[in-house]
């Protein structure tokens, strides 16, 4: 089978295809032919080796995938050989055929397709847990998104629409406002012609907002974290401002972590307000959690309350480009790789 392997730390082009030996499903594991494989920062990420317990190369990466079932190990009970599934795996999604631990798949509703299913895992579940299970959005709560047109800020949105929040979405440029504006946002600030910190305090009488969610971090957060409202949440799951278009941009780096505010805890005392830092990828091992979140997830699309939004789709051979594409910061919605 084809695998993608990280051969070393770097840019795009250290991800290589090779062909190795189809695994066998170990006891209590599953193994499943992939259809489809979600992209996310993390994979970008691992690629770059900035995540603590990344493996040392050569690795295959990957954390998310859909597929049929082709074979079941031992000790597994209640899945068949053709079931359509998702999983959320520690690593290994960018293969063919994967072995995963049976209790980290979940099946896929009869009419939801494969690739939809890899389009909506991770990024649905990110913007659950930081919008619900963290900052306990409420209706009529105002919330500042940020990186508003990519996949976990488009999931953020509709997530926020049915709970009836007020968005303020901002982005790079018009088409992805528009698509923000298009999916449920109420505001949409330009931050590369129009400073949101202005826009939400002028918009809102000096109130500010309730939460904010934020993957960008740095300059974005200094000034994010100001416009938090008494009981106010802020919640923090990337750092997307150190890495430049193909690899990590040192000085960027120490710039954007100095620009970072000092959080000082008698302060988040003083001024009611609340920080979440979140990584999903450090929540593999909590099962139950994300099954019973990404359950309500598929619930939702049932019911027609989520829509998954496919901004680009790219085939297995082109999995390094893909990687590019998400890396550069000009996608929009979710980057889904096909077999």
């Amino acid at each position: 089978m084809k695998a993608a392997f990280i051969t070393r730390f770097g840019p795009p082009e250290v991800l290589q295809i090779q062909e190795i030996p189809i695994p066998t499903p170990k006891d209590n594991e599953v193994l499943v032919k992939v259809k489809a494989i979600g992209l996310n920062f993390a994979d970008v990420m691992a690629r770059l080796g900035v995540y603590p317990s990344i493996p040392d190369p050569p690795f295959v990466p990957g954390i998310e995938f859909s597929g049929t079932v082709r074979s079941v190990g031992n000790n597994v009970r209640g899945i068949k050989k053709g079931e359509r599934v998702w999983a959320f795996s520690k690593q290994g999604a960018y293969a063919e055929y994967v072995a995963v631990p049976a209790d980290s798949i979940v099946p896929v509703p009869p009419k939801m397709s494969l690739e939809i299913a890899a389009a909506t895992g991770v990024t649905y579940l990110t913007a659950y847990h930081g919008l619900v299970t963290l900052a306990n959005i409420k209706q009529k709560e105002k919330l500042l998104l940020h990186a508003a047109a990519g996949g976990v800020g488009i999931a953020a949105i509709q997530i926020a629409k049915h709970l009836g929040v007020e968005v303020f979405a901002t982005a790079s440029n018009r088409e992805k406002l528009e698509l923000a504006r298009t999916q449920g946002a109420h505001h949409t600030i330009n931050y590369s012609e129009d400073d949101f910190e202005e826009f939400v305090r002028k918009t809102t009488d000096g109130y500010g907002v309730d939460v904010v969610m934020d993957s960008v971090g740095g300059r974005v957060m200094k000034k994010s974290w100001k416009l938090l409202a008494p009981m106010g949440r802020y919640v923090l799951y990337g750092f997307a401002s150190v890495t430049g278009k193909t690899r990590l941009k040192r000085l960027k780096m120490l710039q954007e972590g100095l620009a970072v505010p000092f959080l000082y805890p008698p302060t988040l005392v003083s001024k009611n307000v609340g920080f979440f830092g979140f990584n999903l990828y450090f929540l593999t091992d909590r099962r139950k959690y994300l099954k019973s979140a990404i359950s309500k997830i598929l619930t939702w699309y049932e019911k027609g309350i989520i829509h998954p939004y496919i901004g680009a789709r790219y085939s297995f051979d082109q999995i390094a480009e893909a990687q590019a594409f998400l890396q550069s910061r000009q996608s929009v919605g979710k980057v889904v790789v096909t077999l």
